[in-house]
């Protein structure tokens, strides 16, 4: 069964995991101060579908390759909108809590893969082997400048901007979690990320 399948569509699964494992420990933080998470989760789960933790070639629908692994990425891209969002509205967590969830879970990729140093494409690259940007083909982002100091590009289509909006949430406080994550994962790399509020983003050497 499994021969259909590319290291694409691994690549694609293992970064919903990342996803998934993001929303664990937020549940895990409001459960550590006495919130009732399973409300939260159980709403999570009957507007967006359950999450799929088991090995990608047993789960998967391998008639339909493409669209099972993009409604694997609306489910966790939605539920984790809808969740931040409620946990929010709720006055259970804080931005700055969650930020550091994301934070702290970039630190321990990089430190799981043990990357020393690499170019500004490199670590692009790199990020994007986690965090989710859509499909391969929704082509998301546009490159200004690459350098061997400097990579920039310009995200010109907002792609999880309608998942928070079905939430009535609000997409910075997603662009602030993730970019708390990039902070950690180049924590130790000698890169900086920064990004603008019309959609530029830098990884630069410093």
């Amino acid at each position: 069964m499994s021969a259909f399948l590319g290291k694409i569509h691994y690549w694609l699964y293992n970064k919903i995991q990342i996803h998934e494992r993001l929303i664990e420990d937020v549940m895990n933080l409001a459960k550590s101060k006495g919130y009732n998470s399973e409300i939260v989760l159980n709403e999570s789960y009957s507007r967006f579908g359950f999450p799929v933790r088991g090995e990608l070639e047993s789960e998967i629908e391998h008639s339909n390759i493409h669209g099972w692994l993009q409604e694997r990425i609306i489910s966790v891209e939605s539920r984790l909108a809808y969740i931040i969002t409620e946990l929010l509205r709720s006055n259970v967590v804080k931005k700055e809590e969650v930020a550091e969830i994301f934070y702290k879970n970039g630190v321990k990729i990089m430190k799981e893969l043990d990357v020393n140093e690499g170019s500004p494409q490199d670590y692009f690259k790199l990020t994007f082997d986690y965090m989710l940007e859509g499909m391969p083909c929704d082509m998301v982002n546009e490159m200004i400048e690459n350098s061997e100091t400097i990579i920039k590009w310009k995200t010109i289509r907002d792609i999880h901007k309608s998942y928070w909006d079905e939430v009535a949430g609000d997409v910075n406080n997603f662009y602030y979690f993730r970019e708390s994550w990039i902070h950690g994962f180049l924590s130790g790399s000698g890169y900086k990320y920064t990004r603008t509020e019309n959609g530029i983003n830098t990884i630069r050497k410093v």
